[in-house]
């Protein structure tokens, strides 16, 4: 590339020069510094726990150890194809300490276009999750020769006009310049805590991830994604005590409904101290609803190309209720803006013009694609020294005040939910399938402020647009598949030859009011069901009356509209207890019965105090135990998730939990399952320094009640109670784990029960397809060395197949634990409880139901996607002798 002029180029607006805080630090130099100075402190916060920056560090060292194990170097690309969570967190911090780019890919991604990225980046290693969700690193058949990646800390994917991905490398330089003014921006330091909820292929994402990492600051990271279960997710950010929160208009004003509506959550987000906007406009609306229901926070407005690392301004949003324009700020420091005109004059400030960037943030060319870096990054001489600007497409006004106010594009690109795409990219996939002979995107606003839609208008009339839209859906990322392909015989043209756009999207327009169907609902109209209040909802999202016995696939519900679905539910009191939207292939009946009321889970208004929650708890348990008392089980198997208990520290629950258990101990033997199934690969086992893998309460049981443990490396129970000593005595890894000799049938001869705190898994079903004999129940011995209290001694104990890691059927045999549910339902006492809720079962019910459904439907107990694998691999003629 060469210069284009000789004289140098003025910036219109120039951000503060000035030195980085860290000096001539490079990013591992600096995340190593947070390590050695922060080792104690939160680096991660998520629902099962926190994660301290020394265990952190040991996680991203061994996964260090593992890259370079396969011949990865610094100055080498990785792609990362992980979803959000602690591997993902673990992964970009090995990546940067060992000096690697990293290359986020969506675990959705088609293999077509992970394999264009794989040789775009000529990455030669691949972090992904195995089958059974093991972080997973392979070398990749590539290999370069010179690392050509040096001093490049990641590397993010755009859309391209081509219909290809372009790949920007984005320098360590222009990282630790981001993070530097980030700091300032949301006065970020190792007492302040931000939320991970963007898509790690977004670089929104990656403030989330490097700010802590360069100041020992805490990740909040939810396991729910906030589109797909928001009161949730919300909850969790209120609980966590989060002061940073980023998301793009589109989300930020279903977020902001969600607070409308519910306004005891939003009363209680009392640490919350800023909101970053960026990714598309922020319209004025959404500031001024803002601050009206966030009066505390700071709402940031802030601008930036993916090829200038993240953001390149921002702009504190003032508050107030009159009309403002919309501002996204000076240059941060190290930014040059330029505005410019056609023939890339300066036009100076408070005139229109296309604004270019340079300094400090600003990439040299994409990766292996001379013609679109050519066309967009371009070498001047400017007063500030010789720089590469980038040429952004958006056109501008700059103010000495405000700095920029954002007019639109210049180009084909359009802002998509907070990603910029170039529409270039969906007609190029659709051209490539031969389905139709010309093609038009059109991106349309909905009138009510809810979102947007992509619509795809093609030629001729009589085009396939099934098979259009599925060939779409594999061709591209899901954020880019139309909502609605709409054939027409020709597209429209204005007199002077130009595409109309106006009447194209009076075409996308209708076609979309097409959809909507005005017949009224055919239910009971007094009913207020769960599915009813779904139905409704559902109608007030797409305008349909729907039929309960509908796929929900057919609804066509976006990430989007389930959203606003959410939101409908949660105005009147409803919540999905889990994620539902993944399950596309439910009816929507049901997804109705996973409804559940607000105040029964996460949700409880804020003016209820700690001391109430304890005391309803105490009640609740209470209750169960008055009731267990009246059965007088000799025997209660007691599986519990304590995580489910919402508003008490785990402590209090501990506390309270104990104090239950002690008390049933006096009449009952109270059995909890301490299994180490990681036994099947360590070979080794001690009754007391190996922890129980199936949750706390089994290890607080038997240090503070002095319960036992039972003789079994991989099936051991703790044991408190009148039989304590009975069972723990009892050489049960010399027996079969669910046969006749088995723990399981002593507890079921004893007439045990079975007690469920927050979970539905019951051990005790292995006992069942034991007696029903089906096919799949097959044990081998594993060979190991284990202490029971005596010392050391070799055993050979035998294990249920499905219980070992690295056999397929741990995967394949995986139980559907809903179909368990259903079929006990009639067995099976419920109680309501903190939150959660309890479930009280005798073992002899339990046995009759399942080993009769078994023996009927053997393969029907497993989850459905699995069930034809475990036939073939268990036929029926092999059941158990």
């Amino acid at each position: 590339m060469t210069a284009s002029r000789k004289y140098a180029l003025t910036p219109t607006l120039s951000g503060l020069r000035r030195p980085l805080r860290f000096g001539n630090d490079n990013i591992a130099d600096v995340i190593a510094k947070t390590l050695h100075k922060f080792p104690a402190k939160t680096a991660v916060r998520t629902k099962d726990g926190d994660v301290t920056y020394g265990e952190l560090a040991t996680l991203a060292s061994r996964l260090k150890e593992r890259f370079e194990a396969i011949g990865v170097r610094p100055g080498d690309a990785a792609v990362v194809k992980l979803p959000r969570s602690i591997d993902l967190v673990t992964a970009i911090l090995a990546t940067q300490i060992l000096g690697i780019a990293f290359v986020p890919v969506d675990p959705s991604e088609s293999d077509e276009r992970v394999g264009y990225i794989l040789s775009k980046t000529n990455a030669i290693a691949i972090v992904s999750h195995d089958s059974n969700g093991s972080l997973c690193v392979k070398r990749t058949h590539l290999r370069g020769g010179k690392s050509r990646f040096t001093n490049i800390a990641y590397i993010m994917h755009t859309s391209g006009s081509t219909g290809r991905p372009k790949a920007v490398p984005v320098s360590q330089a222009a990282l630790l310049n981001l993070i530097d003014w980030y700091i300032d921006m949301i006065d970020f330091s190792e007492r302040v805590s931000i939320a991970q909820l963007s898509r790690p292929t977004f670089d929104f994402s990656i403030p989330e991830f490097i700010v802590p990492f360069a100041t020992g600051g805490t990740i909040v990271l939810p396991s729910t994604q906030l589109g797909a279960q928001i009161v949730q997710t919300t909850e969790f950010l209120i609980q966590s005590g989060t002061n940073v929160i980023q998301m793009v208009p589109t989300l930020l004003r279903c977020f902001l409904g969600t607070l409308e509506r519910l306004p005891d959550m939003a009363e209680r987000f009392t640490h919350l101290k800023y909101v970053i906007s960026g990714g598309e406009p922020l319209p004025d609306s959404v500031r001024r609803r803002f601050y009206s229901i966030l009066p505390n926070a700071t709402l940031v407005n802030s601008y930036g190309p993916t090829e200038c690392c993240v953001a390149v301004n921002y702009y504190y949003c003032p508050r107030g209720e009159a009309d403002l324009p919309m501002f996204t700020g000076q240059p941060a420091c190290n930014i040059d803006f330029f505005v410019l005109d056609e023939n890339q004059c300066n036009v100076g400030l408070e005139a229109e013009g296309e604004l270019w960037v340079g300094g400090a943030q600003t990439s040299e060319s994409y990766i292996a694609d001379e013609c679109q870096s050519k066309l967009h990054f371009m070498p001047h001489v400017t007063t500030n020294g010789k720089q590469v600007l980038y040429r952004t497409g958006d056109y501008v006004v700059a103010s000495d005040e405000h700095g920029l106010r954002m007019l639109g594009r210049k180009d084909d690109q359009i802002k998509y939910r907070g990603v910029r795409l170039e529409k270039g990219e969906i007609t190029s996939a659709i051209d490539r399938t031969g389905l139709c002979a010309d093609s038009a995107v059109i991106l349309l606003d909905r009138d009510d402020d809810t979102g947007q839609d992509l619509v795809c208008i093609v030629t001729p009339a009589n085009a396939d647009v099934d098979q259009l839209r599925r060939r779409l859906s594999k061709a591209l990322p899901n954020d880019r598949v139309p909502r609605l392909v709409v054939p027409l015989d020709i597209l429209p043209f204005t007199s002077n030859g130009k595409l109309d756009q106006r009447a194209l999207e009076r075409t996308a327009k209708k076609a979309l009011q097409a959809t909507v169907k005005d017949a009224a609902p055919h239910t009971e109209k007094a009913t207020a069901s769960p599915l009813n209040h779904l139905l409704l909802a559902i109608n007030a999202v797409t305008g349909k009356w729907v039929s309960p016995s509908l796929k929900v696939q057919k609804l066509d519900i976006d990430s989007l509209k389930f959203l606003e679905l959410q939101v409908k539910l949660a105005e009147i009191g409803l919540m999905f207890n889990k994620d539902v939207y993944l399950e596309q292939n439910s009816t929507i009946e049901h997804w109705a019965r996973e409804l559940q009321p607000v105040d029964r889970s996460v949700f409880q208004a804020g003016a209820v105090r700690k001391g109430e929650h304890a005391a309803e708890f105490r009640d609740g348990l209470e209750q169960i135990i008055n009731c267990i008392e009246t059965q007088t089980p000799s025997i209660v198997v007691l599986h519990s998730s304590l995580a489910a208990i919402r508003n008490l520290t785990p402590s209090d629950v501990a506390s309270i939990l104990l104090q239950a258990i002690e008390r049933l101990a006096t009449s009952s033997t109270i059995i909890i399952p301490a299994f180490t199934l990681s036994y099947c690969d360590t070979r080794q086992f001690h009754f007391t320094e190996t922890k129980s893998e199936t949750g706390v309460l089994a290890d607080l049981v038997m240090r503070e009640l002095s319960g036992g443990r039972t003789k079994h490396p991989a099936y051991s129970m703790v044991v408190t109670g009148p039989k304590t000593r009975e069972l723990c005595d009892a050489e049960w890894w010399q027996r079969t784990p669910f046969g006749d000799d088995s723990i399981f049938e002593f507890i079921s001869r004893a007439g045990g029960f079975v007690m469920g705190l927050g979970t539905s898994v019951a051990t005790h079903v292995h006992r069942c397809e034991m007696l029903a004999r089906v096919p799949y129940m097959k044990t081998i011995n594993i060979d190991g060395l284990v202490d029971f209290g005596t010392g050391p001694l070799r055993v050979s104990s035998s294990v249920y197949v499905r219980d070992i890691a690295e056999r397929p059927e741990y995967r394949y045999l995986a139980r559907d634990v809903a179909r368990d549910i259903r079929e006990l339902k009639d067995v099976t006492r419920d109680f309501e409880l903190a939150g959660t809720y309890a479930r009280l079962v005798a073992v002899r019910d339990m046995e009759a139901v399942l080993v009769r459904a078994m023996r009927v439907e053997p393969y029907g107990f497993l989850r459905e996607e699995a069930r034809e694998e475990a036939q073939r691999a268990y036929p029926i003629s092999q059941r158990v002798a």
